[in-house]
């Protein structure tokens, strides 16, 4: 278990961010990847009501089972994060959630490509069908802050919600 903290950054393309990246010496951790995630929940909606997110993401040929506790409060999205490599198919861990009796409630694809400052601090430049954004992770509001000010960014204007929440707000703006 670890706590993640991060905050999104929508942008038109990631052109001048990943200049910032190779000039600051940050370091490419993985190229463009597509990803596939699905949430889970019981019927009665209780992780949801609770703020708890269960996901299993398909990314390359890894199945990774997160959950991920009730946010803290905080000026950026403060976690803590419970994740876990799979040894078995996407298949076999969908039965095996659909057999306690968890259902997909929401499923969502990206393309991320991750960079890294150090060890810690972890950049995705994350394509949706929605927009672009760039989140910055690590497990302090300081070290997103710095991370965010080294490439140019304003932690006072970085998003703290979950895509599943802005692609709701970028649904609900369309006619």
């Amino acid at each position: 278990m670890f706590t993640e903290v991060e905050l999104k950054y929508p942008v038109k393309d990631f052109k001048e961010i990943k200049e910032n990246l190779q000039h600051t010496g940050a370091r490419l951790v993985c190229d463009a990847t597509e990803e596939k995630n699905t949430l889970y929940d019981l019927p009665d909606g209780s992780l949801k009501h609770s703020d708890t997110l269960l996901r299993l993401r398909e990314f390359g040929t890894e199945v990774i089972l997160t959950v991920k506790e009730p946010k803290l409060a905080g000026t950026m999205k403060i976690r803590k994060e419970h994740e876990t490599v799979l040894s078995i198919s996407l298949h076999a861990a969908e039965e095996m959630l659909k057999a306690l009796n968890y259902a997909p409630v929401f499923h969502y694809k990206k393309t991320r490509e991750m960079w890294s400052f150090g060890e810690d601090i972890n950049i995705c430049l994350d394509c949706l069908f929605f927009g672009k954004f760039i989140e910055i992770e690590a497990d302090t509001q300081l070290k997103v802050r710095n991370a965010s000010r080294i490439l140019g960014l304003n932690p006072n204007e970085g998003l703290c919600q979950s895509y599943r929440q802005l692609q709701v707000l970028s649904s609900s703006g369309r006619d």
